[in-house]
């Protein structure tokens, strides 16, 4: 499987209430939503938790692991 790959950016201290999706990205949501009954919300943050140890970081500037 291949990792999730982000690309780094100096971290702000902003809070983070509501996140806006992509189109593609709400559509993914939308037919996980239909197939499993589960909340919008409830969808996103379990993809967020169990895909964290996937993801890989592409350093834009000096970043530490």
């Amino acid at each position: 499987m291949k990792p999730i790959v982000l690309k780094t950016k100096d971290p702000s201290d902003d809070l983070i209430g509501t996140v806006r999706l992509t189109p593609a990205a709400e559509k993914v949501v939308r037919r996980l939503r239909c197939k499993t009954g589960m909340p919008i919300r409830q969808i996103v943050s379990e993809i967020i938790i169990q895909a964290e140890p996937l993801i890989g970081f592409d350093c834009v500037s000096d970043c530490e692991d």
